[in-house]
């Protein structure tokens, strides 16, 4: 029998009304700390009861709605809040008993992938009523109204929490003045976990790592989805790990195009790179580019009417963004259009983005690692750290598989694949005297061995493969940079500028 959690909370109550909140979180928590899955998900909010108990793992998209009070004791000593309320005619309101409630909006985890589900869980096949407020148009998701009564809990927009609480129908906080205003899926929220970047928790270095493992991860990307290509899915293999280690100094993702990748020119226009990364990363959406997306959909999220409606980038810290270009034919980028591709190539280069609001705007950190399919030689919009020409190794290769097609490895490698890359994006890297001193030492040889300054490596392409550096140690699930890993850098960098020439 499902528990009733609203006569639970009501048992709980207690005349400290500051602190009760805080209790409140404390006992369920307690009681389903292993047991989230016994509590149902909130899938489909029509399929539920009112004032049923339900979970929900969502990012928080919008947290400019004011605060709401709401009259924590009722007449008889009485809880309130939670959903819980009395006629107005109930008789006057002792003003000592208002307390506040903050109020967010939360959508479903854009770019989830279904094997982070937990057991049993099944896919979301709802749209929200709300569906501006998701960053990918038309796409099936939750979108909840989410109040939560803890004054000590702060909430960021992109943040990920599994919300549990009591599920109530009410009107969406933006058109409360309205005659008839919208009623939304409304969360009270009982207690929330915040949700790792990785959505499955990851410790590094991962105690499955090998580096056989490594090798068949580089080759099962490269004959699934390029061609063959070994060095394009090592370059994808260090972006897809990529993540902000520090803003000052800056050490931000990595920026890749894969340029010389086919455009479509059948009936799928889905790369099959899509549906080999959504089996390895956690969160990956693609944002394909035509005329039409750029010059008609939001790239960057801005306030309407008091209402933050979303954009493609706003997406949650440890995404991967694949921005597919094959989509692109000759036309007119409009002003919105040129606004889009700005705010694309700001988040790519500076990991910020700025939202649009009446008379301001304000950057936001972000932390995506972006990777560009570009048909040229270059990108048509956008400058990446690197750039990798794509060198197929196998004839008639179909860049553009069906998914069905994708030979998935066995699921314990697929395990491996996943921790490896998970645990890459939460390790960390030292370096230590002797090392640093060696790629200085290394660094001037090469300098003074350039044969004129022109053809001389730059103090930004000492920073560049300082971060390449970084990557392999953490694909290697090594603790510090090494003198090998820093050459096995310079070589897979010199492979790259190689293929210009070709």
């Amino acid at each position: 029998m499902p528990l009733d959690a609203t006569a639970v909370l009501n048992g709980l109550f207690t005349d400290d009304l500051d602190a009760f909140p805080a209790v409140v979180a404390a006992h369920f928590s307690a009681v389903f700390d292993d047991a989230l899955t016994e509590i149902p998900l909130l899938h489909d909010p029509g399929s539920h009861k009112d004032r049923d108990l339900v979970r929900v793992r969502a990012m928080v998209q919008d947290t400019s709605p004011s605060p709401e009070m709401y009259l924590a004791r009722r007449p008889g000593a009485r809880c309130g809040g939670w959903g819980q309320s009395d006629p107005a005619s109930s008789g006057p309101i002792d003003y000592a008993d208002l307390r506040e409630r903050t109020v967010l909006w939360a959508v479903s985890v854009p770019g989830e992938s279904p094997w982070c589900a937990l057991a049993g869980d099944t896919p979301f096949a709802h749209t929200s009523s709300q569906p501006h407020k998701f960053p990918v148009p038309g796409a099936s998701h939750v979108g909840v109204q989410i109040k939560v009564y803890n004054s000590a809990d702060a909430f960021k927009s992109t943040e990920i929490h599994t919300f549990v609480g009591i599920l109530t129908s009410e009107p969406f906080n933006t058109n409360l003045e309205l005659d008839t205003p919208v009623l939304v899926p409304t969360l009270h929220v009982l207690f929330h976990h915040p949700v790792p970047p990785t959505i499955i928790p990851r410790v590094y270095p991962s105690v499955s790592y090998s580096r056989a493992i490594r090798h068949d991860l580089i080759a099962w990307i490269a004959h699934t989805s390029l061609a063959g290509d070994l060095d394009a899915a090592e370059w994808l293999l260090l972006c897809i790990i990529s993540r902000v280690q520090s803003r000052t100094p800056s050490i931000l993702p990595l920026s890749l195009t894969i340029s010389r990748f086919p455009s479509p020119t059948g009936l799928s226009t889905i790369p099959t790179l899509v549906h080999a990364l959504s089996q390895l990363v956690a969160l990956l959406t693609t944002l394909p580019l035509s005329l039409e997306t750029i010059n008609n959909t939001a790239f960057a999220p801005e306030s309407k009417d008091e209402d933050l409606h979303s954009g493609w980038l706003q997406l949650p810290k440890g995404s991967v963004c694949l921005v597919t270009e094959g989509g692109v034919t000759e036309g007119k980028v409009v002003e919105r259009g040129m606004a889009n591709l700005r705010a694309l190539q700001e988040t790519m280069s500076n990991q910020r983005l700025e939202y649009v609001f009446p008379f301001s705007r304000f950057a936001f950190d972000t932390d995506v690692a972006f990777v560009v399919l570009a048909e040229g030689k270059k990108s048509a919009f956008f400058e990446t750290d690197t750039n990798v020409p794509l060198q197929p190794q196998e004839a008639n290769f179909d860049f553009y598989a069906k998914p069905q097609i994708v030979q998935v490895p066995p699921q314990e490698k697929l395990e491996a694949f996943r921790s490896l890359i998970g645990a890459a994006k939460v390790g960390n890297i030292t370096i230590n005297e002797e090392t640093a001193q060696f790629i200085q030492d290394d660094f001037v040889k090469e300098r003074q061995a350039a044969p004129s300054s022109f053809e001389a490596p730059s103090s930004e392409e000492l920073i560049r493969r300082m971060m390449v550096a970084r990557l392999l140690a953490l694909s290697l699930q090594e603790t510090e940079i090494t003198a090998p890993i820093w050459e096995a850098a310079k070589s897979l960098e010199t492979r790259r500028k190689a293929r210009f020439s070709t």
